[in-house]
């Protein structure tokens, strides 16, 4: 009953007290109660927010050649300081595997200084590994894979050569396969590191299309084995599909979503295959799972080359018209992420539309904060006090942590650290769930804390959410303004203990 007393007090204040800021209330002035006062905070809007799966990323985005490191990172180093979020690395199999055993992460120098490069920068890794070289520089599978006796066909690659590549069902491949994940996963199912991970890339491009079976029979069973063998591997990671493939919405949910916890991605906004379809899917996914966005890829941006004409359902005439639709369906389908993605189209998004990607940078994904806190300044030791606190998400997308391999870890706390600027204690509420913080919504919540084993004398308020997978330490970046900050804990207020 207490709980939702103050539920319905925070809801007052925040009419009573909008524009003030640290209101005192020694007399219970405003219904605010005796010994507490009214913190109004301020979000810090000044620049790049790095947080969990969301934001602007940047790729090597292999059709070709992988990118040589050392003039990847050169190219990409003002972007990836001052915009990116995460680097996404899309490379076939073939990279990844050379030769059976052979990874890239232990072998390849040039793959291990692009690796290096992001993480230097601030960026988390993402990764699509696919096995379909269509229109690429080389095959996507292994040549060991069809050594060792996997059925396949040919593709056609790049100046019309014929590339090899397993039919999906075969039993050799899916061996092989299963192996090169396990290892994978050995290496990459670390959040510390890794943001997200395609847990489907059959067909070509790895986007689920034009997938080839020996038995056509096998496509749901296919599907099915493909995601399970990343969902058993991948354990700590969020793992994503494009959707709306070619085997259809209703069965990736049924497979991948609901039974295996995945989130959805979406190549190709901004362009005429970003489909009404599409956009149905989005509107009743948006805050249940994960939603990556792509823009579409056009592999320019000057007015000599002009691929995007060949859009029939938008009337391109420049690059600023791509850039101003891709960011539209991002914003207005809520994907936490799109892509400045290679070199050529860096130059293009942040030459000929700079103020989309500060907006993005400002607003794209979740950028969440407690907007008013009621809090006590003053209490007796082992004394009960409550808390009463108010979040708003301004981005786009959501906090995605109702996604099964986060299982909640993210939730608000409150700490108290003393004159020393010692943490003494902290309390999470349990109650505050980021993820139904939906765009420009506020949730209020009130809970109350213990003061029980604290030492009279005084100290500081400070809040965060925390990671509870380690050991409550701060895990998403909140950004107040004008507030002094520690080890990602923001204070507040002053609290004197008597």
């Amino acid at each position: 009953m207490k709980r939702y007393y103050f539920q319905i007090l925070l809801a007052c204040c925040l009419t009573l007290f909008a524009g003030c800021s640290d209101s005192d209330s020694e007399s219970g002035q405003n219904g605010i109660p005796k010994g507490s006062k009214a913190i109004d905070l301020q979000q810090d809007r000044s620049g790049l927010l790095r947080n969990p799966c969301m934001g602007w990323g940047l790729y090597d985005d292999a059709v070709g050649n992988v990118a040589n490191a050392e003039e990847y990172w050169t190219a990409q180093d003002e972007a990836a300081r001052n915009h990116a979020s995460f680097f996404y690395i899309r490379w076939r199999w073939s990279e990844m595997e050379p030769e059976e055993g052979k990874y890239a992460w232990i072998y390849d120098d040039n793959y291990k200084k692009l690796i290096q490069g992001a993480l230097d920068r601030g960026l988390k890794l993402c990764f699509r590994i696919y096995d379909n070289g269509q229109d690429n520089i080389r095959q996507g599978t292994p040549e060991y894979v069809r050594t060792a006796g996997a059925r396949g066909y040919e593709v056609e690659g790049q100046n019309k050569v014929k590339l090899w590549t397993p039919y999906a069902d075969d039993p050799i491949f899916q061996q092989k396969y299963e192996k090169f994940v396990a290892a994978f996963a050995k290496e990459y199912d670390n959040p510390d590191i890794v943001d997200f991970i395609d847990g489907h890339s059959l067909g070509w491009w790895g986007e689920g299309s034009h997938i080839k079976y020996l038995n056509s029979d096998k496509k749901k069973e296919t599907f099915d084995w493909f995601t399970t063998m990343y969902s058993k591997n991948f354990k700590n990671i969020i793992l994503v599909l494009p959707y709306n493939s070619e085997i259809g919405f209703n069965t990736e949910k049924e497979i991948a979503i609901d039974q295996k916890g995945y989130g959805l991605r979406r190549d190709g906004l901004g362009s005429m295959w970003f489909t009404e379809n599409d956009e149905k899917v989005a509107n009743e996914m948006y805050g249940k799972v994960l939603m990556v966005g792509e823009c579409a890829y056009w592999g320019g941006y000057t007015a000599a080359y002009e691929p995007f004409k060949n859009d029939t359902k938008y009337s391109f005439k420049s690059w600023k018209d791509v850039y101003n639709q891709s960011f539209d369906h991002a914003q207005t389908y809520h994907f936490n992420t799109l892509d400045l993605r290679t070199i050529t189209e860096t130059k293009g998004w942040t030459g000929l539309a700079p103020e989309l990607v500060r907006k993005f940078v400002l607003n794209g994904g979740y950028r969440v904060y407690p907007t008013y806190v009621i809090m006590p300044y003053e209490a007796s030791a082992g004394q009960t006090v409550s808390i009463s606190h108010s979040w708003r998400n301004t981005g786009y997308g959501y906090l995605p942590n109702n996604m099964k391999n986060w299982n909640y870890k993210y939730k608000p706390a409150f700490a108290l650290f003393d004159e020393s600027g010692k943490l003494v204690k902290s309390w999470i509420d349990e109650d505050a769930e980021p993820s139904q913080w939906l765009s420009n919504q506020r949730k209020n919540y009130t809970y109350e804390v213990s003061l029980d084993g604290i030492s009279r004398g005084n100290y500081q308020w400070a809040v965060a959410i925390v990671d509870r997978t380690k050991d409550n330490q701060p895990g998403i970046n909140i950004g107040i303004k004008d507030k002094e900050k520690k080890d990602g804990w923001t204070f507040i207020s002053e609290m004197t203990i008597k």
